[in-house]
């Protein structure tokens, strides 16, 4: 089973050797099962990659997350949808119904929600209460968007008044990190177990290829809003950039750990868990079956 990111920051060239992922450094070498790995980040560009290396990640289903100039995730490599039965999953994906997917996004928006309330809870911010409120009034699709009215309430007393979600601030900055490495999971997850992230319950993009990835990522959201406010109590607010240290600090969110189907388990076990059950809630047409996570409490 992977558990390991690798953040990729130093010159360097990457290879395989005996199913080992091999980094050559001007320091010497450093080498690493490939079955142990989850995710790379590749944000320096000076790092070269074998072909070979390229091939084998995909084998393993390792996800390749590169950056751009200021280190911000921007591109990803996932395997080619190795699951045995993709062709059943997919064309069960493609007949689901509008009603099968306003149910699924109903629990989803709802599974945010509460998880949102959760997180102002830890943190002791006001609002809880009326979080929990709207998120019992959730109903089928959405309609009256509550997943906004409940988005405009949280940030604002999550971050204060003056917090801009979508700003180029170090806040904004250290959350759209951590929520590229954790779609990047989400996304891996989707395509181990056959389905098609393209193809979303809710998200509709035609120019986004992850919006199956999008949706279910909503209620994982909270918990890395709470890896950012721990990052913000050391932020010293001479910099928007991030930091090499903080950047170290939300790669590893695919180990941070969440509450799903009454166990506690990481972020890359949770995302799988959630991608096998939305395949069964497919097959079974049961939006109920859909497990989403929770905070460890």
């Amino acid at each position: 089973m992977s558990w390991r990111t690798l953040l990729i920051q130093q010159k360097c060239h990457l290879s395989k050797k005996d199913e080992q992922l091999n980094c050559k450094r001007e320091d010497g070498i450093v080498s690493v099962p490939i079955e142990d790995i989850t995710i790379i980040i590749l944000e320096t560009p000076q790092a070269t990659i074998t072909s070979s290396l390229l091939a084998e990640l995909q084998e393993q289903n390792v996800v390749l997350i590169t950056c751009n100039s200021k280190h911000m995730p921007n591109g990803l490599l996932l395997p080619f949808l190795p699951h045995s039965r993709v062709s059943e999953v997919a064309f069960l994906q493609n007949q689901w119904s509008s009603p099968f997917k306003k149910r699924c996004w109903q629990k989803i928006v709802k599974a945010k929600i509460i998880n949102q309330a959760r997180s102002l809870e830890i943190s002791g911010r006001k609002n809880v209460s009326t979080l929990r409120h709207m998120a019992r009034r959730v109903d089928s699709g959405d309609p009256k968007n509550k997943e906004a009215q409940a988005a405009r309430k949280y940030w604002s007393s999550l971050m204060g008044n003056g917090f801009v979600r979508g700003a180029t601030d170090f806040a904004n900055n250290a959350l759209n990190y951590g929520y590229m490495v954790l779609r990047a999971v989400v996304a891996r997850s989707l395509v181990s177990y056959g389905l098609l992230p393209c193809f979303g319950l809710h998200h509709d993009n035609n120019l986004n290829a992850f919006n199956l990835a999008d949706d279910i990522l909503e209620p994982f959201r909270p918990m890395v809003d709470q890896e950012v406010i721990k990052i913000l109590k050391n932020f010293d607010g001479k910099d928007d950039d991030l930091s090499r240290d903080v950047r170290q600090e939300l790669a590893r969110l695919a180990t941070l750990q969440v509450l799903i189907n009454g166990e506690v388990q990481n972020m890359t076990n949770a995302t799988d868990v959630t991608a096998y059950s939305l395949v069964n809630a497919i097959r079974e047409k049961d939006p109920t079956l859909l497990k989403l996570p929770d905070f460890v409490i």
